[in-house]
Protein backbone atom coordinates (compact mmCIF):
# COMPACT_ATOMS: atom_id res chain seq x y z
CA UNK A 1 0.00 0.00 0.00
CA UNK A 2 1.31 3.27 -1.07
CA UNK A 3 2.14 5.28 2.81
CA UNK A 4 0.33 8.46 1.19
CA UNK A 5 -2.81 6.60 0.88
CA UNK A 6 -4.80 7.14 3.87
CA UNK A 7 -3.57 11.19 4.58
CA UNK A 8 -6.60 11.15 7.34
CA UNK A 9 -4.71 8.80 9.53
CA UNK A 10 -1.30 10.47 9.06
CA UNK A 11 -2.19 13.62 10.52
CA UNK A 12 -3.53 11.66 13.11
CA UNK A 13 -0.41 10.42 13.65
CA UNK A 14 1.42 13.24 13.08
CA UNK A 15 -1.20 15.48 15.89
CA UNK A 16 -0.74 12.49 18.41
CA UNK A 17 2.96 12.23 18.36
CA UNK A 18 4.13 15.79 17.73
CA UNK A 19 4.78 17.78 21.23
CA UNK A 20 3.87 21.08 21.70
CA UNK A 21 5.72 23.63 20.96
CA UNK A 22 7.25 26.10 23.98
CA UNK A 23 6.98 29.43 22.96
CA UNK A 24 4.61 30.34 26.21
CA UNK A 25 7.19 29.88 28.28
CA UNK A 26 9.54 31.92 26.42
CA UNK A 27 6.58 34.62 26.70
CA UNK A 28 6.67 34.46 30.09
CA UNK A 29 10.14 34.91 30.52
CA UNK A 30 10.29 37.90 28.46
CA UNK A 31 7.69 39.36 30.66
CA UNK A 32 9.69 38.16 33.74
CA UNK A 33 12.78 40.02 32.27
CA UNK A 34 10.13 43.13 31.94
CA UNK A 35 9.92 43.08 35.73
CA UNK A 36 12.98 42.52 36.71
CA UNK A 37 14.03 45.49 34.22
CA UNK A 38 11.09 47.92 35.85
CA UNK A 39 12.42 47.04 39.40
CA UNK A 40 15.89 47.65 38.88
CA UNK A 41 14.63 51.31 37.78
CA UNK A 42 13.25 51.85 41.29
CA UNK A 43 15.66 50.23 43.21
CA UNK A 44 18.45 52.45 42.55
CA UNK A 45 16.72 54.91 43.72
CA UNK A 46 17.06 53.36 47.20
CA UNK A 47 19.55 51.83 47.35
CA UNK A 48 21.28 55.90 46.40
CA UNK A 49 19.01 57.10 48.81
CA UNK A 50 22.03 58.11 51.89
CA UNK A 51 23.90 58.64 48.78
CA UNK A 52 21.41 61.48 46.73
CA UNK A 53 20.08 62.75 50.52
CA UNK A 54 23.90 63.88 51.10
CA UNK A 55 24.43 65.02 47.51
CA UNK A 56 20.71 67.60 47.71
CA UNK A 57 21.20 67.88 51.93
CA UNK A 58 17.32 66.32 52.23
CA UNK A 59 16.11 64.99 55.29
CA UNK A 60 14.02 61.30 55.84
CA UNK A 61 10.51 63.40 55.12
CA UNK A 62 11.63 65.13 52.22
CA UNK A 63 13.48 61.88 50.79
CA UNK A 64 9.79 60.07 51.60
CA UNK A 65 8.31 62.42 48.96
CA UNK A 66 10.23 61.97 46.74
CA UNK A 67 10.58 57.90 47.12
CA UNK A 68 6.74 58.14 47.11
CA UNK A 69 6.27 60.87 43.91
CA UNK A 70 7.42 57.54 41.42
CA UNK A 71 3.43 56.15 42.36
CA UNK A 72 1.86 60.00 42.25
CA UNK A 73 2.41 58.78 38.37
CA UNK A 74 2.07 55.27 38.74
CA UNK A 75 -1.78 55.08 39.74
CA UNK A 76 -2.66 57.76 37.33
CA UNK A 77 -2.64 54.87 34.48
CA UNK A 78 -3.54 51.68 36.22
CA UNK A 79 -7.33 51.25 34.78
CA UNK A 80 -6.72 52.89 31.90
CA UNK A 81 -3.66 50.54 31.25
CA UNK A 82 -5.20 47.66 32.06
CA UNK A 83 -8.28 48.21 30.03
CA UNK A 84 -6.76 49.29 26.84
CA UNK A 85 -4.55 45.83 27.20
CA UNK A 86 -7.30 44.10 27.18
CA UNK A 87 -9.23 45.96 24.44
CA UNK A 88 -6.02 46.24 21.85
CA UNK A 89 -3.61 43.72 23.55
CA UNK A 90 -0.99 43.55 26.10
CA UNK A 91 2.11 43.83 23.53
CA UNK A 92 2.26 47.34 22.55
CA UNK A 93 1.48 48.69 25.79
CA UNK A 94 3.91 47.10 27.39
CA UNK A 95 6.63 47.98 25.10
CA UNK A 96 5.72 51.50 25.13
CA UNK A 97 5.94 51.78 28.61
CA UNK A 98 9.43 50.32 29.18
CA UNK A 99 10.49 52.69 26.83
CA UNK A 100 9.02 55.94 28.13
CA UNK A 101 10.02 54.45 31.97
CA UNK A 102 13.48 53.97 30.62
CA UNK A 103 13.73 57.28 28.98
CA UNK A 104 13.00 58.71 32.29
CA UNK A 105 15.28 56.18 34.14
CA UNK A 106 17.92 58.40 32.26
CA UNK A 107 16.40 61.87 33.03
CA UNK A 108 16.28 61.20 36.85
CA UNK A 109 20.42 61.86 36.49
CA UNK A 110 19.42 65.53 34.69
CA UNK A 111 17.47 66.21 38.06
CA UNK A 112 18.38 69.53 39.43
CA UNK A 113 16.74 69.76 42.36
CA UNK A 114 13.62 68.58 44.60
CA UNK A 115 10.92 69.60 42.23
CA UNK A 116 12.32 68.54 39.20
CA UNK A 117 13.31 65.15 40.72
CA UNK A 118 9.34 64.61 42.10
CA UNK A 119 8.24 65.29 38.50
CA UNK A 120 10.82 63.01 36.47
CA UNK A 121 10.31 60.12 39.32
CA UNK A 122 6.04 60.71 38.72
CA UNK A 123 6.69 60.50 34.74
CA UNK A 124 8.75 57.22 35.58
CA UNK A 125 5.83 55.60 37.13
CA UNK A 126 3.51 56.63 34.86
CA UNK A 127 5.57 54.52 32.09
CA UNK A 128 5.87 51.67 34.55
CA UNK A 129 1.94 52.18 35.78
CA UNK A 130 1.41 49.84 32.45
CA UNK A 131 3.46 47.18 33.04
CA UNK A 132 1.18 44.70 35.39
CA UNK A 133 -1.73 45.05 33.32
CA UNK A 134 0.07 44.17 30.44
CA UNK A 135 1.93 41.61 31.76
CA UNK A 136 -1.48 39.83 33.03
CA UNK A 137 -3.57 40.49 30.20
CA UNK A 138 -1.05 38.96 28.09
CA UNK A 139 -0.71 35.96 30.75
CA UNK A 140 -4.37 35.72 30.21
CA UNK A 141 -4.15 34.99 26.87
CA UNK A 142 -1.10 32.89 26.99
CA UNK A 143 -1.23 31.21 29.81
CA UNK A 144 -3.47 28.14 30.79
CA UNK A 145 -5.70 27.21 33.81
CA UNK A 146 -3.52 24.70 35.58
CA UNK A 147 -0.11 26.85 34.86
CA UNK A 148 -1.62 30.00 35.85
CA UNK A 149 -0.20 30.44 39.36
CA UNK A 150 2.97 29.70 38.67
CA UNK A 151 3.47 31.91 35.14
CA UNK A 152 1.81 34.59 37.47
CA UNK A 153 4.53 33.94 40.87
CA UNK A 154 7.53 33.44 37.94
CA UNK A 155 6.32 37.07 36.55
CA UNK A 156 6.21 38.25 40.06
CA UNK A 157 9.10 36.88 41.25
CA UNK A 158 11.41 39.55 38.97
CA UNK A 159 10.92 42.15 41.34
CA UNK A 160 12.46 40.70 44.27
CA UNK A 161 15.30 38.61 41.89
CA UNK A 162 16.03 42.48 40.85
CA UNK A 163 15.77 43.86 44.28
CA UNK A 164 18.35 41.30 45.38
CA UNK A 165 20.89 42.45 43.07
CA UNK A 166 20.18 45.38 42.59
CA UNK A 167 21.15 46.15 46.24
CA UNK A 168 24.81 45.06 45.72
CA UNK A 169 25.31 45.76 42.12
CA UNK A 170 24.02 49.70 42.58
CA UNK A 171 26.17 49.82 45.60
CA UNK A 172 29.13 48.60 43.62
CA UNK A 173 28.48 51.54 40.72
CA UNK A 174 27.82 53.94 43.52
CA UNK A 175 31.22 53.08 44.94
CA UNK A 176 33.00 52.77 41.52
CA UNK A 177 31.43 55.39 39.21
CA UNK A 178 29.31 57.87 40.94
CA UNK A 179 25.00 57.59 41.40
CA UNK A 180 24.56 58.15 38.04
CA UNK A 181 25.65 55.73 36.17
CA UNK A 182 23.20 53.28 37.67
CA UNK A 183 20.43 55.16 36.28
CA UNK A 184 22.23 55.36 32.60
CA UNK A 185 22.95 51.69 32.36
CA UNK A 186 19.35 50.96 33.74
CA UNK A 187 17.97 52.77 31.13
CA UNK A 188 19.50 51.66 27.99
CA UNK A 189 19.01 47.59 29.39
CA UNK A 190 14.95 48.99 28.86
CA UNK A 191 15.50 50.27 25.61
CA UNK A 192 17.85 46.89 24.68
CA UNK A 193 14.55 44.45 26.07
CA UNK A 194 12.07 46.88 23.89
CA UNK A 195 13.82 45.82 21.04
CA UNK A 196 13.63 42.16 21.22
CA UNK A 197 10.36 42.34 22.81
CA UNK A 198 8.60 43.92 19.69
CA UNK A 199 10.18 41.32 17.34
CA UNK A 200 9.71 38.15 19.19
CA UNK A 201 5.96 38.49 20.70
CA UNK A 202 2.37 38.37 19.51
CA UNK A 203 -0.86 39.19 21.81
CA UNK A 204 -2.28 36.10 20.17
CA UNK A 205 -0.78 32.57 20.30
CA UNK A 206 -2.37 31.92 17.21
CA UNK A 207 -0.28 34.58 15.57
CA UNK A 208 2.67 33.64 16.59
CA UNK A 209 4.97 31.36 13.83
CA UNK A 210 7.28 29.66 16.35
CA UNK A 211 3.36 27.87 18.64
CA UNK A 212 2.26 24.41 16.53
CA UNK A 213 -1.16 23.31 17.23
CA UNK A 214 -0.27 20.85 20.23
CA UNK A 215 0.68 24.25 22.13
CA UNK A 216 -2.12 26.01 20.84
CA UNK A 217 -4.70 23.44 21.90
CA UNK A 218 -2.96 23.12 25.35
CA UNK A 219 -3.42 26.75 25.72
CA UNK A 220 -6.62 27.10 25.01
CA UNK A 221 -8.10 24.07 26.09
CA UNK A 222 -6.49 24.55 29.58
CA UNK A 223 -7.57 27.64 30.24
CA UNK A 224 -6.36 30.47 28.19
CA UNK A 225 -8.03 31.97 25.21
CA UNK A 226 -6.58 33.21 22.35
CA UNK A 227 -10.42 35.30 21.09
CA UNK A 228 -10.37 39.33 20.73
CA UNK A 229 -9.99 40.71 23.72
CA UNK A 230 -12.19 43.50 22.53
CA UNK A 231 -15.17 41.62 23.34
CA UNK A 232 -14.25 41.79 27.28
CA UNK A 233 -17.06 42.37 29.73
CA UNK A 234 -17.71 46.20 30.43
CA UNK A 235 -15.52 47.69 33.01
CA UNK A 236 -18.77 49.03 34.42
CA UNK A 237 -19.85 45.60 35.04
CA UNK A 238 -16.08 44.83 36.24
CA UNK A 239 -16.44 47.57 39.04
CA UNK A 240 -20.06 46.41 39.93
CA UNK A 241 -18.21 43.18 41.62
CA UNK A 242 -17.41 43.19 45.13
CA UNK A 243 -14.69 40.40 44.97
CA UNK A 244 -12.77 42.94 42.49
CA UNK A 245 -13.11 45.50 45.50
CA UNK A 246 -11.94 43.07 48.10
CA UNK A 247 -9.24 42.09 46.19
CA UNK A 248 -8.23 45.27 45.52
CA UNK A 249 -8.59 46.62 49.22
CA UNK A 250 -6.46 43.86 50.30
CA UNK A 251 -3.80 44.35 47.93
CA UNK A 252 -3.33 47.80 50.04
CA UNK A 253 -2.17 45.89 52.89
CA UNK A 254 0.05 43.71 51.15
CA UNK A 255 1.55 46.28 49.18
CA UNK A 256 2.60 48.64 51.96
CA UNK A 257 4.64 46.29 53.68
CA UNK A 258 5.93 45.46 50.30
CA UNK A 259 6.98 48.99 49.01
CA UNK A 260 7.90 49.98 52.98
CA UNK A 261 10.83 47.17 52.17
CA UNK A 262 11.65 48.41 48.58
CA UNK A 263 11.62 51.87 49.46
CA UNK A 264 13.12 51.80 52.65
CA UNK A 265 15.28 48.73 53.73
CA UNK A 266 18.49 50.21 52.47
CA UNK A 267 17.83 53.06 54.17
CA UNK A 268 17.07 51.64 57.01
CA UNK A 269 19.89 49.27 57.28
CA UNK A 270 22.71 52.26 56.68
CA UNK A 271 20.66 54.68 59.62
CA UNK A 272 19.31 52.35 61.83
CA UNK A 273 21.66 49.44 61.62
CA UNK A 274 24.85 51.99 60.83
CA UNK A 275 25.48 49.66 57.99
CA UNK A 276 27.92 50.66 55.40
CA UNK A 277 26.72 51.21 51.81
CA UNK A 278 28.95 48.74 50.90
CA UNK A 279 28.31 46.31 53.62
CA UNK A 280 24.27 47.17 53.16
CA UNK A 281 23.99 46.39 49.09
CA UNK A 282 25.44 42.48 50.41
CA UNK A 283 23.54 42.09 53.00
CA UNK A 284 20.24 43.34 51.32
CA UNK A 285 20.11 40.77 48.62
CA UNK A 286 19.31 38.19 51.53
CA UNK A 287 15.94 39.28 51.76
CA UNK A 288 15.00 39.55 48.11
CA UNK A 289 16.48 36.54 47.02
CA UNK A 290 14.66 35.12 50.02
CA UNK A 291 11.50 36.40 48.22
CA UNK A 292 12.36 34.91 44.71
CA UNK A 293 12.49 31.72 45.76
CA UNK A 294 9.22 31.68 47.91
CA UNK A 295 7.24 33.44 45.55
CA UNK A 296 8.13 30.79 43.28
CA UNK A 297 7.25 27.70 45.54
CA UNK A 298 3.89 29.62 46.42
CA UNK A 299 3.15 29.77 43.18
CA UNK A 300 3.97 25.90 42.28
CA UNK A 301 1.94 25.13 45.56
CA UNK A 302 -1.06 27.32 44.46
CA UNK A 303 -1.70 25.65 41.28
CA UNK A 304 -1.03 22.02 43.09
CA UNK A 305 -3.86 22.69 45.62
CA UNK A 306 -6.53 24.11 43.13
CA UNK A 307 -6.56 20.91 41.47
CA UNK A 308 -7.45 19.65 45.34
CA UNK A 309 -9.16 22.13 47.40
CA UNK A 310 -10.34 24.52 44.56
CA UNK A 311 -8.86 27.42 43.48
CA UNK A 312 -10.44 29.95 46.35
CA UNK A 313 -8.58 27.85 48.81
CA UNK A 314 -5.65 27.70 47.39
CA UNK A 315 -5.25 31.07 46.99
CA UNK A 316 -6.88 31.99 50.47
CA UNK A 317 -4.48 29.47 52.38
CA UNK A 318 -1.14 31.26 50.49
CA UNK A 319 -2.79 35.12 52.01
CA UNK A 320 -3.26 33.17 54.99
CA UNK A 321 0.34 31.97 55.80
CA UNK A 322 2.05 35.03 54.08
CA UNK A 323 0.14 37.51 55.71
CA UNK A 324 1.14 35.76 59.53
CA UNK A 325 4.49 35.01 58.55
CA UNK A 326 5.23 38.51 57.38
CA UNK A 327 4.21 40.56 60.55
CA UNK A 328 5.38 38.12 62.97
CA UNK A 329 9.03 37.78 61.27
CA UNK A 330 9.36 41.92 60.93
CA UNK A 331 7.30 42.27 64.78
CA UNK A 332 10.64 40.01 65.63
CA UNK A 333 13.05 42.02 63.13
CA UNK A 334 12.16 45.23 64.87
CA UNK A 335 13.30 44.24 68.32
CA UNK A 336 16.58 42.46 66.95
CA UNK A 337 19.11 43.34 69.29
CA UNK A 338 21.99 43.56 66.39
CA UNK A 339 21.85 44.43 62.77
CA UNK A 340 22.50 40.77 61.48
CA UNK A 341 19.82 39.10 63.36
CA UNK A 342 17.02 42.08 61.88
CA UNK A 343 18.32 40.90 58.38
CA UNK A 344 17.58 37.54 59.40
CA UNK A 345 14.01 38.10 60.24
CA UNK A 346 13.78 40.66 57.59
CA UNK A 347 14.47 37.52 54.97
CA UNK A 348 12.02 35.84 56.34
CA UNK A 349 9.45 38.40 56.66
CA UNK A 350 9.62 39.51 53.25
CA UNK A 351 10.02 35.51 51.88
CA UNK A 352 6.98 35.16 53.42
CA UNK A 353 5.18 38.50 51.91
CA UNK A 354 5.69 37.30 48.64
CA UNK A 355 3.92 34.31 48.85
CA UNK A 356 1.11 35.97 48.35
CA UNK A 357 1.88 37.41 44.70
CA UNK A 358 1.16 34.24 43.24
CA UNK A 359 -2.24 34.58 44.66
CA UNK A 360 -2.99 37.95 44.20
CA UNK A 361 -2.05 37.79 40.28
CA UNK A 362 -3.93 34.42 39.33
CA UNK A 363 -6.84 35.92 41.11
CA UNK A 364 -7.66 38.52 38.68
CA UNK A 365 -7.56 35.92 35.57
CA UNK A 366 -9.21 33.57 38.06
CA UNK A 367 -12.35 36.37 38.18
CA UNK A 368 -12.66 36.85 34.99
CA UNK A 369 -9.81 35.87 32.36
CA UNK A 370 -11.09 38.32 29.85
CA UNK A 371 -11.14 40.91 31.84
CA UNK A 372 -7.85 40.56 34.01
CA UNK A 373 -6.20 43.18 32.70
CA UNK A 374 -8.87 45.60 34.19
CA UNK A 375 -9.39 43.86 37.14
CA UNK A 376 -5.26 43.73 37.99
CA UNK A 377 -5.43 47.33 37.20
CA UNK A 378 -8.33 47.77 40.00
CA UNK A 379 -6.16 46.09 42.08
CA UNK A 380 -2.84 47.36 41.27
CA UNK A 381 -4.32 51.07 41.58
CA UNK A 382 -5.45 49.96 45.35
CA UNK A 383 -1.29 48.85 46.06
CA UNK A 384 0.03 51.78 44.29
CA UNK A 385 -1.67 53.39 46.89
CA UNK A 386 -0.06 51.84 49.55
CA UNK A 387 3.45 52.30 47.64
CA UNK A 388 2.77 56.25 48.29
CA UNK A 389 1.65 56.03 51.72
CA UNK A 390 4.41 53.60 52.78
CA UNK A 391 7.34 55.98 51.95
CA UNK A 392 5.93 58.97 52.93
CA UNK A 393 4.50 57.70 56.42
CA UNK A 394 7.45 55.41 57.32
CA UNK A 395 9.87 58.60 57.17
CA UNK A 396 7.63 60.99 58.33
CA UNK A 397 7.38 58.78 61.80
CA UNK A 398 10.70 58.38 61.97
CA UNK A 399 11.83 62.05 61.39
CA UNK A 400 8.59 62.97 64.21
CA UNK A 401 9.61 59.93 66.53
CA UNK A 402 13.55 59.37 65.73
CA UNK A 403 12.37 55.72 65.79
CA UNK A 404 11.96 52.91 63.11
CA UNK A 405 9.90 50.69 65.90
CA UNK A 406 6.60 52.99 65.37
CA UNK A 407 6.93 52.60 61.46
CA UNK A 408 8.05 49.35 61.79
CA UNK A 409 4.84 48.51 63.46
CA UNK A 410 1.98 49.92 61.32
CA UNK A 411 3.10 47.76 58.69
CA UNK A 412 2.87 44.93 60.96
CA UNK A 413 -0.78 46.07 61.53
CA UNK A 414 -1.66 46.21 57.97
CA UNK A 415 -1.06 41.99 57.58
CA UNK A 416 -3.27 41.08 60.24
CA UNK A 417 -5.56 43.39 58.51
CA UNK A 418 -5.33 41.29 55.32
CA UNK A 419 -5.75 38.28 56.99
CA UNK A 420 -8.95 39.28 58.54
CA UNK A 421 -9.99 40.52 54.97
CA UNK A 422 -8.77 37.27 52.99
CA UNK A 423 -11.22 35.39 55.35
CA UNK A 424 -14.25 37.53 54.79
CA UNK A 425 -14.09 38.51 51.13
CA UNK A 426 -11.71 36.79 48.83
CA UNK A 427 -12.61 34.37 46.37
CA UNK A 428 -11.63 32.73 43.05
CA UNK A 429 -14.50 32.31 41.64
CA UNK A 430 -15.15 33.69 38.29
CA UNK A 431 -17.60 36.66 38.21
CA UNK A 432 -17.07 38.49 35.06
CA UNK A 433 -16.95 37.44 31.41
Amino acid sequence: MNENSNPGLNTSLETATTKPTNVRFKIIVLTFLSIVIAYMDRANLSVASVTIMEEYGWNTAQWGVILASFFFGYVVLQIPAGWLADKIGGRRILAAGVGWWSFFTVATCWAPGFNSMLFIRSLLGLGEAVTFPAETAIASKWVPLKERARAQAWNLSGMALSLAFAAPLVAWIIAEFGWRMAFYSFGILGFIWTVVWLWYSTDDPADHPGVNKQELQHIQQGGGHSESLSESAHWRVVLSKGPVWALAVNYFFQNYMWYMYMTWLPGYLVMARGFSIMKMGIYGMLPFLGAFIATNFAGYVSDKLSNAVGVTKARKYIMYAAFSGSALFLYLGSQAATGEMAILWITLSTSCLSMNFSSFWALPIDLGPKSAGLISGVMNSFGTLAGIAAPIATGWIVAVTNSWEYALGVAVGLAVVGIVVCALFITGEQVVD
